[in-house]
């Protein structure tokens, strides 16, 4: 994580140019041209959530044209020509998108503006703390939370901070690195734990399958293994359900004995608790036979991973 640090530092830094109109502007380094030499490899990834998207959203309220703090009037007076030649080389809310989005990617979070999840960062702080002519200090505060689509909490609201001094080496990258070191503070792994899917569905007992993936239900594969005597006869499946969240199915054709299968469930509202009460309808019919249908709990099959059976089936001698 030390190394991934040190390299997003000096990526983000590039990115947040503070632009000094004094003696000549700085010639600040395109986010383009840094790209081509990045260094993606050795650093620290969650490379087993990238299956789970999470929107982030950055917000900022700092205002652009006061990015100094300077509490003595006589200081102010006295560093008055250093900060009318101080500008930023791009909007703050701008800047901190760019630099956020491009650190979860190099972790290889997956990003989308239509994930379940949101991340939500905050600028508090972006500004030059002026102490005297020779004392200043770049400071950047930050809050960030994760949140749900119905806006409840999944990581409560943290704040993280970083004051860089300023110095012969800092002045032209200041803003960037006390960023890239604010973002450093977050607590990705807890960010990372609550995107990760649950390897088994009785890990996340109450998890609801909705559509989104984001569930070990949506994950776990199940074996279809449906024989006839005679073959041939169609295999049609429905659910019944005993619990308000999960709904009861008209029947779905899904292919003619001996039927084999792997599929994964996208039952909505089904969660590993309340699969006991919840059953798939397997039918078999056969032109000349009489139809057979056999019940099959969910929990127990969630449990085995298969749903298999026989159906012998009886003539129609009407």
């Amino acid at each position: 994580m030390k190394l991934l640090h040190r390299i997003l530092l000096v990526a983000i830094a590039t990115i947040g140019t503070l632009e000094l109109t004094s003696c000549g502007a700085y010639n600040q380094i395109m986010w383009t041209e840094y790209l081509t030499v990045y260094d993606h490899t050795n650093h620290h990834t969650y490379d087993d959530i990238s299956g789970i998207p999470v929107k982030l959203v950055v917000k900022s309220s700092v205002s652009e044209d006061d990015i100094h703090d300077i509490d003595d009037m006589a200081l102010a007076r006295k560093l008055q020509k250093i900060t009318q030649r101080t500008k930023l080389s791009k909007p703050i809310k701008s800047f901190a998108e760019e630099a956020t989005t491009f650190y979860m990617d190099k972790m290889h979070f997956s990003l989308s503006p239509s994930a379940n999840y949101i991340l939500i960062f905050e600028v508090k702080d972006f500004k030059m703390k002026h102490y005297s002519t020779k004392n200043t200090d770049y400071i950047v505060r930050l809050t960030y939370r994760l949140t749900n689509e119905a806006g409840e909490t999944i990581v409560p609201t943290n704040t993280v901070s970083a004051n860089i001094p300023y110095n012969r080496e800092t002045m032209k990258f200041g803003f960037g690195r006390a960023y890239a070191e604010a973002l450093s503070k977050v607590n990705w792994d807890r960010i990372a734990d609550c995107l990760r899917v649950a390897k088994t569905a009785n890990q996340e007992k109450n998890a609801q399958v909705s559509g989104a993936g984001d569930t070990a239900l949506e994950h776990t594969v199940i074996r279809w293994y449906i024989q006839s005597k005679p073959q041939g006869a169609d295999v049609s499946w429905r659910v019944i359900s005993s619990t308000p969240d999960v709904s009861n199915t008209n029947s779905s054709f899904v292919g003619t004995t001996p039927y084999e299968s792997t599929e994964a469930f996208d039952i909505r509202g089904l969660t590993y608790n309340n699969a006991g009460n919840v059953q798939i309808e397997v039918t078999c019919e056969k032109d000349g036979y009489l139809p057979q249908r056999k019940r099959f709990n969910l929990r127990q099959a969630i449990d085995q991973k298969e749903i298999s059976a026989k159906f012998n089936l009886v003539k129609d001698e009407d």
